[in-house]
């Protein structure tokens, strides 16, 4: 059924066709495989089943890339894509399991067979759940998989695999030990999605649910005993893959257990010290999972688990640990407190009831829900206590930070040696004393602490003091509400616009700390009280100073400016001509000097100073300041060109300048002439003819505009061949870079699709194809170009030749002179404008196949002539559409298109060889259902079998119009008919040649097709003549062409002379009953007796007396006038035996 699956997709044929062609490039086969599966999965519809089975006979091609790519698609169809859902993927199975069957026996790289081993492991789940399911095909995909599995554990037993594929084993008996071992209550994953034995039924004809538990028990202890044997890396790679089954198969970690435990007095020797310890490291990892499991907490053995962890040193760690392993761990090491040191605790016995632990176990949404939560707990009405008792504490805080700030402030002041011109008259305020104290209870006090981060953003914005840091401290076994702060600690000063991680870190005071802040604070009351009673000096009058006014500038003449500007540009260009090397290729603000106030010059500052002068420092609107700036301008061009790849930055911003200048000056002037137009395309005009690299694309990349005369210039380089494609470069990249100057380069690039030089039209060709499709705005425009280039064909006379030549000033400086005759001639349509024409298009059909009707569209509104230059580029065109298109052209091709497409056929079987029986059967079937000619029989008739040649040839002998051309076309064709294939040769010659003497075809057309026959006188001699007259002789009616083939044989081989004759003897009886063949007979006779054998007269004296008489009455008396001679010569005693009926007729004869 697979077998007969069609396709129905043309893009998918395509693709196919073009990966499946082992004459392609590799590169491109490999290409069309990846478009392939974008392709599919963009669509996921078109991902059939019998697809697959197409895609899969890649897996034996001979470039392991594609092998690869293979592999990489199963394994995305059937463990990674979306494109099946579960159960379709189980239905693919039985098409995977035999391409992975094949890899595993044959394939020998090791890539390969790595990805190989991947896949198996992806499947098996899959395939184990549908062979529990289904038990209609299960037993051969269970016999497929029993091999598989048997050599990918010979793989990993094996001292010789290599380490990759060894580790991808492990990950496949990761898989089987999972799926062959039965779910248990513990495990982390649900019974309705664990694939596991429990599935398999008991009463299962094909799977052995014991046998299969033991082959997974054994598989596990295989993996274990490796840990004392295997390299590092390889008992790394085992214990990261058992890390899910343990998560999932419980039952399996008290191995591992006891193993650690072992190693605790036998470390295993066999590796170093480094290779031991990230071992263990692997371990340790795993295990610790397993403790931070609540499931697994009930586990009987989850102690011995801790145990096996502390050896492999999690003692080290112990933040690491769960709550109740912790405490345990604290236990066993005598600790009483495992946060805390002796010096940082604080002492149990002082009334405090915080204990201490380390919040960054928590992970901060657990620690926000718990907030949360009790924070819900919490009356409306305490939650207003707190935050307004909070609000209070904050007040009085602030309130004498700014109190101690002040007084500090002021006793500096006093104490300081002031001017007295310059003291201000200052008023005592009095302070207003700090708020008692508020008393709270130890209940209010926590609830304060609670509600500390829920104050609202309106109190901090009226805080402007910085607030007092509220330290924590508490143990492990305290609940989130009993948290209590430590009071009376005053806080760092911060910028209000400091963020660190300080406040979330916990602060401990010592009590000596307290009793330091505590004299602070009495100090700097004692300095309160100490300012209150001293007095001020008085105040003295401030200065005032008048604002400054610079005086107007002075006015220059106009020929001081001038030559001021000059000269200033002239000094800015020496000195960026005299930067270093370094300071010239850097393309940053490069510092050249500080100036006297202090700012820096930069590079692109000083290249700004110069433009500007340039564009802005002569505004006199006079023919003297255009001139002078004309001159400083060329300036700045000489400066430019002496090294132009450094000084582009330089020549972009005086570019730049110029543009937006000019843009100024035209809102004011609409006459104003655009003075960037004119010096980029002087600029340009002078660097192209030397530049070879890719400056020139830089650098049009970044000026400010382009306009097409500027893009123009770009044909200088696609002209030169030595340049092209740095030319074809530079429009792609303004194409895809520049979307307002996209127009024109597109139509430059467009007309080189076009030029005659077909190397030019290839590499324009290549640039523009990168477009399509993907690229939509772009690929409409190649498009309708391709599709109006196309119908140009259809014109009597070729279009005019794009002028692809850059005339400086607009001078056509390359016109040649052309003649009456060349012109003529040029009105003509000639095979290298037809080809160049659809060149173009036939590159867009390889990714569009839609579009090839329009060439069939246009091929039938075209004269003859121009019809022959299509069909000379059959070979460009069987490329472009592959076998998929050249069905598809038979099943479809419209009247008037015969001629093109049998030259298709033509040439597609002259390079393919053997064509495929989907081409021929389609063939056929079109020749029957439209009654075409045998034209199209040619290529393809020698590839039938006996009976079709048979039943085909009279259309190929049809054919024949007495013309030496379609004659030399049937001769080719009967050569290939009976020329062996492949050591088989499909008819005889003699077959041949029997079959056309009995066909139905007219007379002439069949002699014309014997006399073809014996001009292969290699293939038809003596022996096939003589047995194919044989033949005719006895069959029960001669053939009407027989005796014009006896007259060729003899003719061509004298030697069957006497066995003709003794033939037609006997059968001249029956030959004389048809008026043709008797002619032929009186035909043979003269030509035997004339001209084959002259003077031989036996055989005409040994027939009958009835034919005698036909044969001597003919008009031409040619044979009768030499019998007379023959007879007259003879001797009387010869003359006796000639029959006096001749003798009597051959008086009459007259000789002259």
């Amino acid at each position: 059924m697979d077998n007969q699956y069609v396709i129905k997709d043309s893009r998918i044929i395509v693709l196919l066709d073009r990966a499946t062609d082992s004459q392609k490039d590799q590169q491109l086969r490999v290409e069309a495989l990846i478009s392939l599966q974008q392709l599919i999965e963009n669509e996921k519809q078109l991902l059939e089943f019998g697809l697959l089975e197409k895609i899969s006979v890649l897996i034996k091609d001979p470039i392991s890339e594609i092998r690869e790519w293979t592999i990489d698609f199963f394994e995305w169809v059937l463990c990674r894509g979306s494109v099946y859902n579960r159960l379709q993927k189980k239905e693919c199975l039985g098409k995977v399991l035999p391409i992975i069957e094949y890899i595993i026996n044959f394939e020998e790289l090791t890539a390969i067979i790595k990805k190989v081993i991947l896949l198996s492991a992806g499947i098996y789940s899959l395939l184990f759940e549908r062979i529990c399911e289904n038990q209609n095909d299960a037993n051969s995909l269970w016999n497929i998989a029993t091999f598989i599995k048997i050599h990918i554990i010979r793989f990993f037993d094996s001292d010789d695999t290599k380490q990759g594929i060894k580790i991808g084993a492990i990950k496949f008996l990761q898989v089987v030990s999972t799926v062959q071992s039965r779910h248990v209550p513990d495990s982390l994953v649900r019974p309705e999605e664990d694939i596991s034995l429990s599935l398999c039924p008991q009463s299962h004809p094909i799977l052995n649910a014991f046998a299969l538990e033991k082959e997974a028990i054994s598989i596990i202890n295989g993996l274990y005993s490796l840990l004392n044997k295997e390299s590092s890396n390889v008992i790394t790679a085992i214990i990261n893959a058992l890390g899910p089954v343990f998560r999932s198969r419980p039952q399996y970690i008290y191995p591992l257990v006891n193993i650690v435990l072992k190693w605790k007095k036998n470390p295993p020797t066999h590796l170093s010290e480094l290779q031991l310890r990230s071992v263990k490291k692997a371990i340790k990892i795993q295990l610790m999972t397993i403790l931070r499991i609540p499931l697994f907490e009930s586990l009987p053995f989850i102690n011995e688990v801790f145990d096996a962890v502390m050896i492999l040193g999690g003692r080290n760690d112990p933040m690491k640990f769960p709550r109740q392993f912790r405490r345990l761990l604290y236990q066993k090491e005598g600790i009483d407190d495992g946060f805390r040191t002796s010096g940082q605790r604080r002492n149990r016995n002082n009334g405090s009831n915080g204990l201490s632990f380390d919040p960054s176990q928590f992970s901060l949404p657990f620690v926000v829900d718990v907030i949360h939560y009790a924070l819900q707990a919490i009356p409306q009405e305490r939650l207003l206590q707190a935050k307004q008792a909070l609000q209070q504490r904050e007040a009085n805080i602030a309130t004498r930070n700014l109190t101690s700030q002040s007084n500090i402030k002021q006793t500096r002041e006093e104490r300081k040696v002031r001017d007295p011109r310059l003291e201000f008259q200052k008023e005592s305020t009095p302070k207003s004393p700090s708020p008692p104290p508020v008393v709270k209870t130890e209940e209010e006090e926590e609830e304060e602490i609670i509600f500390m981060s829920t104050e609202t953003s309106e109190t901090l914005e009226t805080k402007e003091p910085v607030k007092p840091e509220i330290k924590y401290e508490y143990d492990d076994d305290m609940e989130i509400e009993e948290f209590v702060p430590e009071r009376n600690i005053e806080p760092e000063e911060r910028d209000e616009m400091e963020i660190t991680e300080d406040s979330e870190k916990i602060e401990l005071i010592s009590e000596d700390d307290e009793n330091e802040q505590q004299e602070i604070q009495d100090q700097l009351e004692d300095l309160e009280f100490e300012s209150e009673d001293q007095d001020l000096p008085p105040a003295t009058p401030t200065f005032k100073f008048q604002p400054y006014v610079l005086p107007p500038p002075e006015t220059l003449p106009e020929e001081q400016c001038q030559s001021f500007i000059k000269t200033v540009l002239v000094n800015i260009l020496e000195i960026e001509s005299k930067l270093s090397t370094e300071v010239k290729g850097t393309r940053s603000n490069v510092v050249l000097t500080t100036l006297s106030n202090g700012k820096r010059l930069t590079r692109t500052q000083l290249h700004v100073m110069a433009v500007r002068l340039l564009t802005r420092g002569l505004e006199f609107p006079n023919e003297a300041t255009e001139k002078t700036n004309n001159e400083l301008r060329e300036i700045v061009v000489q400066h430019i060109l002496e090294d132009f790849k450094n000084r582009m930055d330089f020549a972009l911003t005086w570019l730049d300048e110029e543009w937006y200048h000019d843009i100024v000056k035209q809102r004011a002037d609409p006459s104003h002439k655009s003075n960037y137009v004119i010096w980029i395309s002087r600029l340009l005009d002078r660097i192209i003819p030397a530049l070879e690299d890719r400056v020139l694309s830089q650098f049009l990349l970044d000026v400010p505009e382009l306009v097409e005369d500027i893009v123009d210039r770009i044909k200088i380089f696609c002209n030169d061949p030595d340049r092209r494609m740095l030319g074809f470069s530079t429009l792609s990249e303004l194409i895809d870079l520049r979307p307002p100057a996209r127009s024109f380069c597109m139509k430059i690039l467009l007309a080189y699709c076009l030029h005659r030089d077909e190397s030019t039209r290839t590499s324009a060709i290549t640039v523009v194809n990168k477009w399509y499709p993907d690229h939509s705005e772009i690929s409409q425009t190649i498009e309708l170009f391709a599709l109006e280039s196309l119908r140009q064909i259809c014109h009597e006379i070729p279009p005019t030749l794009f002028d692809y030549h850059y005339h400086v000033g607009g001078v056509d400086d390359t016109k040649e002179t052309i003649t009456k005759d060349d012109e003529l001639e040029m009105r003509k349509w000639a095979q290298q404008d037809v080809d160049r024409h659809i060149d173009l298009f036939l590159s867009l059909c390889s990714k569009k196949n839609e579009l090839f009707h329009e060439l069939i569209s246009v091929y039938i509104q075209t004269p003859e002539p121009i019809q022959v230059m299509i069909r000379k580029n059959a070979q460009k065109i069987i490329d472009t559409i592959g076998l998929t298109g050249l069905i598809q052209l038979f099943r479809n091709f419209p009247n008037g298109a015969e001629d093109f497409v049998l030259k298709m056929l033509v040439v597609f079987t002259n390079k393919a060889g053997t064509p495929p029986s989907q081409l021929t059967n389609t063939v056929k079937s079109v020749i029957m259902q439209r009654n075409l000619d045998g034209r199209f029989l040619f290529p393809i008739i020698s590839y039938f079998e006996k009976d079709e040649i048979s039943r085909y040839l009279p259309k190929v002998v049809s054919t024949l119009d007495a013309t030496e051309k379609q004659r030399d076309i049937v001769k080719k064709v009967f050569l290939k008919i009976v020329t062996p294939t492949n050591g088989v040769t499909p008819i005889t010659p003699s077959e041949l040649l029997v079959s056309l003497h009995q066909m139905d075809v007219p007379l002439k057309q069949s002699v014309e097709a014997i006399h073809t026959c014996f001009t292969l006188a290699n293939i038809f001699n003596q022996q096939i003549l003589g047995a194919v007259l044989q033949h005719l002789s006895v069959q029960s009616e001669l053939p009407m062409t027989f005796m014009r083939t006896v007259t060729l044989s003899v003719r061509a081989h004298n030697a069957l002379a006497g066995f003709v004759n003794d033939l037609l003897i006997r059968k001249v009886t029956d030959i004389w009953k048809n008026e043709v063949l008797r002619k032929g007979f009186i035909l043979y006779c003269t030509e035997f007796c004339l001209k084959i054998k002259p003077n031989n007269f036996k055989f005409l004296l040994q027939l009958p007396q009835t034919q005698i008489q036909d044969i001597l009455k003919q008009r031409d008396q040619t044979l009768s006038k030499a019998l007379k001679r023959y007879v007259d010569n003879l001797k009387p005693e010869q003359r006796r035996g000639i029959p006096q009926y001749l003798l009597e007729i051959l008086e009459t004869v007259i000789i002259p």
